[in-house]
């Protein structure tokens, strides 16, 4: 009798947590990517890029510095050698152990983005994106690039104004200084926006491919 009410109240779970998942439709750009495959979290391994730039923030601020202008010169270094192609791009991942940063201290319900899924939920941003992105890429390197649907649980993501990061990437690029990034950071997590956002979904969930909208991607580019 035991087993079966244990049984009873296990089946009402799992129905009740079904109920309570709210799936909605998102869209994701990807060179990789098949329709039907599971998104992979974290597939390029960036997160090995920013963690040294969290650890050296975690230890003091002129740790962090320490580290930022031994990459900046290191790439200097490369350029001046003939060796362009094999530098990083520093600003990019020192941004990212900032927000990384941040997030771990004071934001720690929010998805990583270093190890999370990047989504957007209308077409019209995802035009926009990959016309930044790959405006001026070749023909070749376009046609790599597919956009798919993809189904989430609502209630497991965050939304965030991927404006704000790309403006503390400007600042720590021009000013080479983290007071303004550290202020980006909590801005983007807690969920404020620029006066015209482009809000981007972050998601650690499993997913897949559930539809292929590539064509729209080309016949807007025509």
């Amino acid at each position: 009798m035991a087993e079966s009410t244990v049984f009873v109240a296990f089946m009402l779970k799992m129905f009740q947590e079904e109920n309570e998942r709210t799936e909605m439709k998102v869209y994701h750009m990807s060179d990789t990517l098949c329709l039907g495959a599971e998104l992979s979290l974290n597939y390029k391994k960036n997160w090995e890029l920013a963690e040294p730039f969290v650890q050296a923030l975690e230890k003091s601020e002129d740790c962090f510095y320490g580290l930022y202008f031994a990459a900046k010169f290191m790439g200097e270094a490369l350029d001046r050698f003939g060796m362009a192609d094999m530098q990083t791009d520093y600003v990019k991942w020192a941004a990212e152990g900032v927000f990384e940063y941040v997030r771990r201290k004071e934001y720690p319900q929010c998805c990583c983005r270093l190890k999370g899924n990047y989504y957007f939920d209308d077409l019209a941003s995802c035009r926009e994106l990959f016309e930044i992105d790959w405006g001026r890429a070749s023909a070749e390197e376009r046609s790599k690039i597919r956009l798919f649907e993809i189904e989430l649980d609502a209630a497991d993501i965050s939304r965030h104004d991927m404006r704000l990061f790309d403006q503390a990437y400007d600042d720590l690029y021009e000013k080479d200084d983290i007071t303004n990034v550290i202020c980006l950071a909590r801005r983007y997590f807690s969920g404020e926006k620029t006066e015209h956002p482009i809000w981007e979904i972050l998601s650690d969930q499993k997913a897949v491919a559930v539809r292929d909208l590539t064509e729209y991607l080309r016949r807007k580019a025509r």
